[in-house]
């Protein structure tokens, strides 16, 4: 059978457009984070805002407790980040703040309740099917009931909101709109009985609409159709295209203009999460200025209170470097002391090998005296000498006599010319001695002969 090669796979010639600096700068990035000790819950809550605000948003960032807003504000500029949500819990309520970068308002709301995704779907009957292409483009905001009136809100902090929730996501560009490309949509709508602001978040689901469902099942991309037992095609439209349920009643689409002129019926499933927010304070700067709106003191503060709130902040900012300081000498002090216990360690053992009459230790990079070696090409150290090489015979000599002689080192003098040149003088005396008992013998064999 003929091997079978790799599909190959098709590079794509066309170039990705970048996004122009006038789009980065008008496209509202986001992080979304939680401050101190929170439960799972709220974190489960962090991560499911995270893909609301996707792909504006870092769905992937990694927390410490070491965190503190001024990490976030000192990265954001370089990520064209332009607001944070951070989520923290009292014993009482739970809390999250929309921080408007670089130079604030900074909005608190109160969470009176919420859901997760999680609790979302699961309470559904028919959940909606989602895929990677939901969370490319950012969601269609909806503003809705600001305009109300309402006798428990107070109409700058109301305005305040409206304008800060607005902000959080990009605007819809209406000359360069695509219908296809809208998948998601968030909706902020105003109680004004309650004075609360709900938060829903929808997924978009588009069909076609004044079709039987025989040809609208057909004219699906996303499923494929059998039509193994079915002799004719008409067959299938019209068993599947003859009249509606009850449950088709119901869950009829609503009808929406089509770009094609036509119309097309929009339907919307909710994925989560649910948000109920109540504006608690609303303060100029991040996290730290004037309070210009608080639900609770209705009194503004004084040069004195601010004053002292300032001076509160400096502290604490002076205690967390304190802190991290006393880390710091803390690792420097361990590990001074791991080297010096090495340090006794090497000198207790070099005193009990000349104690007992050891060779001391050969430390890296030692060389024998007067032998430093040859420099070595690439890593500029030094080896040792190469040894000597030992000749298998004398530079003169007879045949046996060099192998002989040629064991031994010379220490004086050299060998006789019979023996071998390099030997020492009793072992080429001896070579000698044995070459001629072998011509002795190689000549008694040819007078025999």
């Amino acid at each position: 059978m003929p091997r079978r090669g790799n599909k190959r796979k098709k590079k794509r010639n066309t170039k990705e457009l970048e996004p122009s600096e006038r789009e980065i700068a008008n496209t509202p990035r986001c992080f979304v984070v939680k401050k101190g000790k929170v439960g799972e819950r709220v974190e489960d809550l962090v991560q499911d805002l995270r893909e609301v605000m996707a792909p504006n948003c870092a769905t992937k960032l990694k927390e410490t407790k070491l965190n503190r807003i001024e990490d976030y504000m000192a990265v954001a500029q370089h990520f064209h980040v332009s607001h944070i949500f951070q989520f923290s819990a009292t014993k009482a309520h739970n809390y999250m703040r929309i921080i408007k970068l670089p130079l604030g308002p900074t909005l608190t709301f109160q969470v009176n309740s919420f859901s997760t995704s999680r609790d979302v779907r699961a309470s559904q009957r028919k959940q909606p099917v989602l895929d990677h292409t939901s969370f490319e483009m950012a969601p269609i905001q909806i503003i809705n009931g600001f305009s109300q009136q309402s006798k428990l809100a107070n109409a700058m902090a109301k305005q305040l909101s409206a304008e800060m929730l607005r902000g959080v996501l990009p605007p819809v560009d209406v000359p360069n709109f695509n219908q296809s490309s809208v998948r998601r949509a968030a909706l902020f709508n105003y109680d004004p009985e309650e004075d609360t602001v709900l938060f829903r978040h929808y997924s978009i689901m588009k069909k076609g609409i004044g079709l039987q469902r025989g040809v609208a099942k057909l004219m699906r991309t996303h499923r494929t159709l059998r039509l193994g037992n079915r002799q004719d095609i008409a067959d299938f439209v019209l068993s599947d295209g003859q009249g509606a349920t009850e449950t088709e009643i119901e869950d009829k689409p609503e009808e929406a203009p089509s770009a094609t002129g036509g119309k097309i019926g929009v339907r919307l499933h909710e994925i989560g999460p649910r948000l109920t927010l109540q504006l608690i304070k609303a303060e100029e700067g991040v996290c730290t200025g004037t309070v210009m709106y608080h639900r609770f003191n209705v009194k503004p503060p004084t040069k004195k209170v601010l004053e002292e709130a300032k001076a509160t902040q400096r502290r604490k900012f002076k205690a967390r470097n304190t802190k991290l300081e006393e880390a710091v000498a803390k690792r420097d002090r361990a590990l001074a002391k791991a080297k010096e216990r090495r340090k006794k360690k090497e000198q207790d053992e070099k005193e009990d090998r000349e104690e007992w009459g050891l060779d001391p230790l050969k430390q890296k990079g030692d060389q024998k005296a007067g032998n430093p070696g040859k420099q070595h090409k690439n890593k500029g150290g030094k080896r040792g000498a190469p040894k000597k090489k030992i000749g298998a015979g004398g530079k003169g000599g007879g045949k046996a006599g060099g192998k002989a002689g040629g064991k031994g080192k010379s220490e004086g003098s050299k060998g006789s010319r019979k023996g071998g040149g390099k030997g020492k003088a009793g072992a080429s005396a001896s070579g000698s001695k044995r070459g001629n008992n072998t011509m002795d013998k190689f000549k008694k064999r040819q007078k025999t002969a």
